[in-house]
C-alpha cells in the first residue's frame, strides 16, 4: 500500500509542541519514517527541531514568530494572508512535487495563515486537511461564545454571526477573525477539489455542514492514544484529583480549583500557563506540578482517584482523558464535551455542568465518598474500554496512510 506514497509533506504552524495539535504532528512524523516513508517538514517557525534530522526528514522553514508574539501592524496583515507563506509553499511545490507526493496541513492560524491554501491548490487532490480544531468552519475555531459562554449554532459569516460578540478578547478581535475567516474561504474555493478534511471526532460534523461543507469530503480520523502507564491505577486507594492541560481560561482550571477547595479534596495540577502564578497563589493548599514530560505525568498520575476535565469550550477530542481513563482513572468531565455521552455510557466517569460550581463540587465529593468496590469497578471499566474510544498510534498511522494511499491511487 505504502509502495505508491513518494512522500509526505506535513504543513504546519510549528516545528516544536506547544500543545496537541503538534505532538500529534511530530508522532506522525516518527510512525511515518518508521515506515520509511520519506517526510518534508514546512514549517512556520525557525525549524529548529533536532528530531527532524534525527528522523532523517527534510525540513523546510519560513522562520517568523507566532502571531502575538510579533509586531501588531504585521499581525493584522499577516493573519489573515501571509505572503512569505504562501511564496515558500509555492516554490517547494514548483520544484519538488511528484505525482506520488501527498500534502497534510495541520494548523497554519498561528504563523502561515490562510494564504497557504492557495498554492495548494495546484495540488488539492492530493491535499489532506487536518481539522484539530474548527479554524476551518468557525471564526473564533471553537464554535463557542466566549462572551456568553456558552455553545454557538450561528452559520459562519452569517449577519448573526457577524453582529455577535463570541470573541474571548474583544469585538474588534472578532471581527479581524471574521476578515480572516472570509480570507480561507476564498482561498480554498468553492470548487477546488480537497482530497479530505479530516476530522478528530464525528460529532464536529454538524459544524462544517453548517459552515458549507460537504458531507463526502468529510471524514472522522480520532486521534491516537496510549495509556500513562501499562497497569491499572488502584484508584480506590487515592484521594487527589488531577488536572491536566495548559493554564488558561478556557481550559477551566480555575473551575476545578473552586470546586476542590469547595468539596474539601486535594487537586494536583499538570501544566503551565498564564494562569499559573495567579491560581498558585490563591489555592496554595492545591498542588501545582508545572508542565511535565509524559513519562513524568506517568509518575505522578499513579496517586489519582479521577481526573477533571472542566474546558469551557465543548472540546473536539480529550486525548488527555482517553490517556487518563486507559490507565484505570476515572474522569469527571464538562457535559458540553464530546465524549461525555460515550464516557457515561461506558460507565467509566461523571459528568456535569463545570462552570457551576456547587454542582462540579458534589460530583468530586460523590466520587470521593464512593467505596472501595464501587470506585474501583469504575476504574476497571475505565482500564478495559477507554482505549476504544481513541486510535492506537499504529492504528491511526494505517489509517492515514490508506488514506494517502486511496488519494493517490483515485489520481492515477
Amino acid at each position: 500500500m505504502t509502495e505508491r506514497i513518494e512522500r509526505v509533506v506535513i504543513v504546519n504552524d510549528f516545528s516544536v509542541a506547544r500543545g496537541g495539535a503538534t505532538t500529534l504532528v511530530l508522532l506522525l512524523l516518527r510512525l511515518l519514517r518508521a515506515r520509511s516513508i520519506p517526510v518534508t517538514m514546512i514549517v512556520g517557525d525557525d525549524g529548529e527541531n533536532p528530531l527532524f534530522s534525527e528522523l532523517g526528514a527534510d525540513s523546510v522553514s519560513l522562520g517568523h514568530k507566532e502571531l502575538l508574539k510579533g509586531n501588531p501592524l504585521k499581525t493584522v496583515v499577516n493573519g489573515i494572508h501571509n505572503t512569505s507563506a504562501s511564496e515558500l509553499l509555492r516554490d517547494w511545490i514548483e520544484v519538488n512535487d511528484t505525482p506520488g507526493t501527498v500534502y497534510h496541513v495541520h494548523t497554519w492560524s498561528q504563523i502561515l495563515s490562510p494564504a497557504i491554501f492557495l498554492p495548494l491548490r495546484r495540488v488539492a487532490e492530493r491535499t489532506v486537511i487536518h481539522a484539530h480544531d474548527s479554524f476551518h468552519a468557525c471564526p473564533n475555531g471553537a464554535y463557542m461564545n466566549y462572551h456568553r459562554e456558552t455553545q454557538c449554532m450561528l452559520v459562519p459569516l452569517s449577519k448573526d454571526c457577524l453582529t455577535t460578540h463570541c470573541d474571548r478578547r474583544s469585538y474588534a478581535h472578532k471581527l479581524w477573525r471574521s476578515v480572516r475567516q472570509a480570507r480561507l474561504f476564498s482561498a480554498m474555493g468553492t470548487d477546488v477539489p480537497w482530497a479530505k478534511f479530516l476530522l478528530i471526532h464525528e460529532k464536529m460534523t454538524n459544524g462544517f455542514l453548517r459552515a458549507g461543507y460537504r458531507r463526502e469530503d468529510l471524514l472522522a480520523v480520532r486521534n491516537p492514544a496510549a495509556a500513562f502507564v501499562d497497569y491499572r491505577v488502584p484508584v480506590e486507594d487515592n484521594g487527589s484529583y488531577f488536572f491536566i492541560g495548559r493554564l488558561e481560561q478556557e481550559k477551566g482550571p480555575q473551575d476545578a480549583l473552586a470546586a476542590a477547595r469547595r468539596a474539601g479534596v486535594m487537586l494536583e495540577v499538570i501544566g503551565d500557563g498564564p494562569l499559573r502564578e495567579t491560581l498558585a497563589a490563591h489555592y496554595p493548599e492545591m498542588i501545582f506540578h508545572g508542565w511535565r514530560r509524559p513519562e513524568e505525568i506517568g509518575d505522578l498520575i499513579v496517586n489519582a482517584r479521577a481526573l477533571v476535565i472542566p474546558s469551557r469550550l465543548p472540546e473536539p477530542f480529550g486525548l488527555v482523558a482517553v490517556e487518563a481513563a486507559a490507565s484505570g482513572i476515572p474522569l469527571v468531565l464538562t457535559e458540553m464535551a464530546l465524549l461525555a455521552d460515550e464516557v457515561t455510557g461506558e460507565e467509566i466517569g461523571l459528568i456535569c455542568n463545570t462552570q457551576d460550581t456547587e454542582a462540579f463540587a458534589a460530583v468530586l465529593r460523590k466520587m470521593a465518598a464512593m467505596d472501595r468496590e464501587e470506585i474501583r469497578r469504575m476504574s476497571e471499566k475505565a482500564y478495559s474500554r477507554a482505549i476504544s474510544m481513541a486510535n492506537t498510534p499504529e492504528g491511526w498511522a494505517d489509517a492515514l496512510t490508506r488514506i494517502y494511499a486511496n488519494i493517490l491511487t483515485k489520481g492515477m
